[in-house]
């Protein structure tokens, strides 16, 4: 799921992206996910910050 597009100076962007899993680590809807990634990347797909964590 794109969260949101955001722009960092005139040169760069940054892309949000949240993916949902369910307990065997299979690619599920937001509302039956136990577990959650996070990721930013920027405009060349290069890795700036990446959280994982359990959803309650």
């Amino acid at each position: 799921m794109l969260k949101s597009n955001e722009n960092i100076g005139s040169s760069r962007s940054v892309r949000s992206e949240i993916r949902y899993f369910d307990d065997e680590l299979n690619p599920v809807s937001r509302d039956k996910a136990t577990w959650a990634v996070f990721r930013e990347v920027d405009d060349k797909g290069n890795l700036l910050f990446e959280a994982q964590g359990f959803i309650d």
